[in-house]
């Protein structure tokens, strides 16, 4: 009976330490400062414009051999 009872009471700590944890990162996530959607859409928008020289998307890679995502071997038919 004395088991059962320890049981239980490890059980609820240990869900009850659980919900403290959840309550700080709840609180942490609810400090973080928050910027409205159309200034953070301004700023992307200067970045991308700023670094367009560098991306590889629009520009592609000087030499073909640059490109890490090109397949190292072609096809074959058997």
């Amino acid at each position: 009976m004395r088991l059962r009872t320890e049981a239980r009471m490890n059980k609820f700590q240990e869900g009850l330490q659980q919900q403290r944890k959840l309550v700080e990162q709840l609180r942490l996530e609810a400090a973080v400062p928050r910027v409205r959607v159309s200034e953070c859409i301004e700023d992307i928008m200067k970045y991308c414009e700023q670094h367009t020289n560098e991306d590889v998307l629009i520009n592609g890679f000087l030499k073909p051999g640059d490109n890490p995502y090109k397949e190292k071997g072609g096809c074959t038919i058997l």
